[in-house]
Formats: structure tokens, sequence, C-alpha cells
């Protein structure tokens, strides 16, 4: 048997060879409510000021 896996959308254990899986969710139900969530900007990635963003390019050209 392989490892039981917990889904991060209903929290529903499952086996990856079950037949309604639809990785990394339990369940194609699951995995579209996911996809639903990023679409309608439920979920993001975090935004990064300019500032910090040139900060690697200072640190690199004043330590070369």
């Amino acid at each position: 048997m392989k490892n039981l896996m917990s889904c991060s959308i209903c929290g529903n254990t499952f086996s990856e060879d079950s037949p309604e899986v639809a990785m990394p969710f339990c369940s194609q139900r699951c995995k579209l409510l996911d996809a639903s969530r990023w679409l309608g900007e439920e979920y993001g990635l975090p935004i990064e000021d300019e500032e910090s963003i040139q900060q690697p390019q200072e640190f690199s050209e004043n330590h070369s």
C-alpha cells in the first residue's frame, strides 16, 4: 500500500494510486476548486518592491 496523502483543499486522505485522484488533490473537484481560487485571485504570490529586487544586484556589484 502506498503512503496516504492529505488533500490541501478538503483535507481528505487518499492514496495516489486511487482512480479518482487528480494529483496533488484527492479528486478532480478539488483540483478545479484550487484552479478557481487562483483565477479568482484568492491566492497569489508575494510581490517584491523594486528596492528589494535591486539589492542582490548591488551586492554582487560591490563584492566582485
